[in-house]
């Protein structure tokens, strides 16, 4: 719901809400608003023990992905037809967890992406998250990539390093969750670093022109 809908809906009410609007762009900002709910609430020690829980997962990722010696080029998908890369946080959080992004970057919204493009940057990791599915939903969209002239060409595809990941639960959503998401991230791109960080149903990685393991 926008702001102006929620304005709408409480102007007649009697005794007017306060009304906290969250709209973070970057894993920063999420922590800044769970401080933020937590003073509206009374709650702020609780607040500052969930952030700080979240700010330590985030610095163990960033700090073992430092020693990374390869960060490489990762297309994150938000959508498949049109493709659409991610943006603001999902960017943020490939930089996080030792990758580079093939598109976007942090200081921008999504935009539509040319296939032509996206077989010219030869990605060597591609992560597809569609925004709001959960993972086998998002694999129905799968066809839609495979079927691309020089799909199979692509690095990615060719290393087996193509993952589907639950979007509705740890990317899409502006919430705590995206710290798992970029722990996911993280084992997804320096599988050499991370291991048991993704959760249950949490993403699928795909074998050469689509099967699954």
């Amino acid at each position: 719901m926008s702001s102006r809908q929620v304005a709408e809906s409480t102007a007649n009410m009697e005794k007017q809400p306060e009304v906290i609007s969250l709209d973070p762009q970057y894993l920063g900002d999420v922590l800044e608003d769970v401080r933020r709910v937590g003073r509206a609430t009374a709650s702020e020690s609780v607040a500052e023990q969930v952030t700080a829980r979240m700010q330590g997962r985030i610095d163990a990722v960033t700090q073992r992905a430092a020693l990374a010696d390869n960060h490489p080029r990762v297309l994150h998908l938000e959508w498949t037809d049109p493709l659409m890369c991610g943006g603001h946080w999902v960017p943020e959080m490939v930089e996080l967890a030792g990758g580079t992004n093939s598109f976007g970057d942090k200081e921008m919204g999504s935009f539509p992406l040319e296939w032509d493009a996206v077989v010219e940057s030869q990605p060597e990791v591609i992560v597809v998250m569609p925004c709001g599915f959960e993972v086998p939903r998002a694999m129905e969209d799968l066809p839609l990539l495979t079927e691309k002239e020089g799909w199979a060409s692509l690095p990615a595809v060719q290393n087996d390093r193509v993952y589907v990941i639950d979007a509705s639960n740890y990317t899409s959503r502006s919430g705590p969750r995206l710290v798992t998401g970029l722990e996911i991230l993280a084992e997804v791109i320096h599988p050499e670093l991370f291991s048991g960080m993704i959760p249950e149903a949490g993403a699928r990685r795909i074998y050469g022109a689509g099967q699954t393991g």
